[in-house]
């Protein structure tokens, strides 16, 4: 369709589109003389649950396609977030995690610190694998990425299409289908050495096979073993009680003269990792409308050790006492259906989801600064009365269920007003199991009469049972206005409920013993146990008995936990348009998004009850942004300028016996700059960047308090930990990357060599103050990737050098429980210089 254009699009071509590339991209002007047919490649996304050009899409959107993954070596969530610079991650969070499977995803700086806990609040991305969700609360599913044919990024609020995970932005990782056109095959396999460290292998393979004309199958596989880099050994870190390997505690050491040793747990390169999994598809294609498309996706990490150093113990060094290993696998089965009435366009979506996650994790930090700062060591004896050995152990058993339902119908595109109507339904249930035990040295453990009854050694006990349901209705439509106009609506309505029931705290002994909340006290009457709530004198007097319930959950002794929270509303979108010509476009738009509330379980000395339920949070956004393409498709470049407000956000926080609480916090907004950019430079040369700029302050104090006589969260106080004008956590203000490449012939092989440049801003790890100053900033940092490689008739081999300069780059900070309290500190670096060959082939 021929477009009207602007005075601004009848320029002189060549001159300005010479002139942008220069400036943008560094790059002499000599070099838009291009060789023909040297134009990138084209992208094609499914964003809008539609298949659509990337610059025909007024949304931003950052897609690694086929051809990107593969020269980017990218294999995991860590590699691909390393090439997204709206995106920022993080990694364990103490509370018994070691780093693996507990990664949490944020974008545009839409994060407050301290969330993902599994009984807190969503997560604000929403993770997809194709038309299917898989985002779970408590870490990120970490899809191992082989033939993928895209990863999507769509950036800023989506909840007019995407719903209530998506309330910052949303992942969706598109694989390959079964294709009826022929037989396809590869293979790769790989090995790798990491500097201070062990060594890892790679065999992943693929098959796509045709069983008629109207049926294919597609079948993938794949095994990784990561070699570890964190060394378990005989340290010393004075302030926090250990010297060659031992720990000595305040109250058992002083009275016992013992030690706690790690000898039985040292061990080089402690974090190794096993990563084995596969996907098969089947594609049937019924008539000339009709296709359904089963998924089956399994996937298991085994690792071992732990994934954080001690920097004063040494560099990737810990002293950990051990054990600690963690199994987290994932089985997701999924149905596509798509076919046509009339000239419209149905989809059903529908998948079953089963996460299992089971851990064990040194916690003796945890004991040691409570004993230290409190005293507790006191209250653990034996069942003779003496000193036991207070190292905790966490043992960890979740299980997530999740399935969802979507059902949509399209217009038809050619229609001056086309559009989506679907509904949605999902289930998330989640079973929650962490056990806290103090084992003892030689078998003494922890008092029968303190333990929770039928969970030997058990101090502390967590089972729950979390269920988060999500209903909605929703429509997006576009009008054409004419050649270059075009505006968008969309709303969705929906109604979300969460619930948690069961059993969390200490034994009705430990908690007479101790005074601390919660537990068997917090029961109904019945099985021994005493009804009630403290008051300002810890006195307990009848709780609510809507609330409790005098049976057992599960093996638990009782429910102290019952609660649910609904709520219903509807999120927006309006979007604006306008297209120079069929190569450059700005668009406008304002959207919001949101999350929904939920429950907390802490007892709360300021009201004399339990904290109150938190309340959904909502993200408004207001978006200029760009698609351009010059030079006759060598060089394209997007960019949006975004603001947002995030009103009454949920924070996370440990509060009392560091069980996290949620509250609305204060507001914050967030203002920003993204762009990326691609160029063909000609002669066998290509260059590609993106980066993103962020300003995210809180626009309110955070005080942690109360209004007095209420339960609403006051934002005026003196002393406030977090106060307004406070930069918001984790996301740096610039992270950015740029990629350069050359191929070039080599006798009769196509040859190439690229280099990979990250940078990221330093950031702080935590939203309050004090919190901040005591774990320390991230600082800044830079990577530096490195390939070359060389292909011919299929058969590529490729050396692959990452983190050539060898950098400490610090991903995360955290300490086992609250900063102020554990003052330990752990650092999650990134993968020292690692150089890996590898070798595949396609038929």
């Amino acid at each position: 369709m021929n477009r009207n254009r602007s005075n601004f699009s009848k320029m002189p071509h060549r001159s300005l589109a010479a002139a942008i590339s220069a400036v943008l991209a560094g790059v002499p002007l000599g070099y838009a003389q291009q060789a023909p047919g040297e134009t990138l490649e084209e992208v094609i996304v499914t964003a809008q649950k539609r298949t659509e050009n990337l610059q025909d899409v007024p949304v931003s959107i950052q897609a690694l396609g086929t051809q990107k993954l593969d020269e980017l070596h990218i294999e995991n969530l860590d590699d691909y977030v390393k090439f997204l610079p709206g995106v920022t991650t993080v990694k364990s969070l103490g509370q018994g995690g070691n780093g693996v499977g507990t990664t949490h995803v944020y974008m545009r700086g839409v994060v407050s610190g301290q969330d993902g806990n599994h009984s807190a609040s969503q997560p604000s991305v929403g993770t997809y694998i194709d038309e299917q969700p898989v985002t779970t609360i408590d870490g990120t599913v970490d899809v191992h990425v082989y033939d993928i044919a895209r990863v999507e990024v769509l950036e800023g609020p989506q909840g007019t299409l995407y719903g209530a995970s998506s309330e910052a932005g949303t992942i969706r990782i598109i694989t390959n289908k079964p294709d009826t056109g022929g037989f396809k095959a590869g293979y790769d396999v790989g090995v790798n050495s990491i500097n201070h460290g062990g060594v890892g292998y790679l065999a992943e393979g693929f098959v796509n096979f045709p069983l008629s004309p109207v049926a294919a199958v597609r079948l993938v596989g794949w095994d990784e073993h990561d070699g570890g880099y964190i060394d378990n050994v005989a340290g010393t870190h004075t302030d926090v009680g250990i010297v060659n390997g031992q720990r000595s505690f305040n109250t058992w050491t002083g009275l016992t003269g013992q030690l706690l040793s790690n000898a039985g747990s040292r061990k080089n390169d402690y974090n190794e990792v096993d990563t084995r999994g596969g996907r098969g598809a089947l594609k049937l294609n019924l008539g000339d409308s009709w296709t359904v498309t089963p998924t089956v996706m399994a996937q298991t990490i085994d690792a071992k050790g732990y994934f954080g150093y001690d920097p004063a113990v040494g560099d990737l060094k810990v002293v950990h006492f051990g054990p600690e290993n963690t199994h987290d696998s994932f089985t997701q089965s999924a149905l596509t259906i798509e076919g046509k009435v009339s000239d419209f366009d149905i989809v059903y979506a529908g998948a079953y989801m089963h996460r299992n996650g089971n851990s064990i994790a040194d916690y003796s930090d945890y004991s040691y600064f409570y004993d230290k700062n409190s005293n507790s060591g006191a209250n653990w004896i034996d069942n003779a009365g003496n000193p036991v050995e207070p190292q905790q152990q966490v043992i960890d058993k979740s299980r997530y269920v999740k399935w969802s339902h979507e059902l949509r119908v399209s217009t038809p595109q050619a229609y001056p007003v086309k559009g989506t109507l679907g509904v949605f339904a999902d289930r998330n249930l989640h079973d929650i199991y962490q056990q806290y035990i103090i084992p003892g040295l030689n078998g003494d453990g922890f008092a029968d009469n303190l333990s929770v009854p039928g969970f030997k050694n058990t101090i502390y006990l967590a089972d729950l049972q979390r269920v988060d349901r999500d209903q909605a209705l929703f429509g997006q439509f576009t009008w054409d206005i004419d050649p270059s106009w075009s505006a968008t609506a969309g709303i969705r309505f929906y109604k979300a409920k969460n619930s948690i029931q069961g059993y969390y705290g200490f034994s009705e002994g430990y908690e007479i013993k101790t005074g601390y909340f919660s537990g068997m006290l917090n029961c109904g009457p019945g099985n021994g146990v005493t009804a009630g709530t403290r008051d300002a004198n810890h006195v307990w007097t009848v709780n609510d008995p809507a609330l409790l319930s005098y049976q057992p959950f599960n093996g638990a002794p009782c429910t102290n936990l019952n609660q649910t929270v609904s709520e219903s509303g509807h999120t927006e979108r309006l979007n604006l348009s306008y297209k120079f010509d069929k190569d450059r476009m700005v668009y406008a738009t304002y959207s919001t998004g949101f999350r929904p509330g939920g429950i907390n379980r802490v007892y709360a000395d300021q009201i004399k009850a339990i904290f109150p339920p938190y309340k959904p949070d909502i993200l408004k956004n207001y978006e200029l942004g760009w698609k351009t393409q010059w030079l006759n498709h060598r060089l394209r470049w997007n960019g949006a300028l975004f603001h947002e407000k995030w009103n009454d956000f949920q924070f996370a926080y440990l509060g009392p016996n560091s069980i996290t609480v949620v509250q609305n916090a204060a507001s914050a907004r967030i203002n920003g700059l993204e762009t990326d950019l691609e160029f063909a430079l000609g002669g066998g040369w290509a260059i590609s960047g993106s980066a993103t700029y962020l300003d995210a302050k809180l626009t309110s104090n955070f005080c942690g308090t109360f209004v007095p006589g209420t339960v609403t969260p006051a934002t005026d106080c003196a002393d406030p930990p977090a106060p307004s004008g406070a930069t918001l956590p984790v996301a740096p203000k610039l992270k950015a990357n740029a990629v350069l490449r050359y191929s070039f012939p080599l006798a009769s092989w196509d040859a190439n060599v690229q280099g990979a440049y990250v940078y990221q801003a330093s950031s702080a790890p935590l939203l309050r103050t004090a919190d901040r100053q005591a774990l320390g900033d991230n600082p800044s940092f830079s990577l530096l990737d490195l390939s070359g490689g060389v292909e011919k008739n299929g058969m590529s081999i490729q050396l692959i050098v990452n983190n050539v300069l060898d950098k400490r780059a610090q991903l995360s900070r955290f300490a086992s429980c609250t900063p102020t309290v554990c003052a330990q500190n752990y650092v999650i670096p990134a993968q020292p210089r690692t150089i890996g060959l590898k070798f595949g082939q396609k038929f």
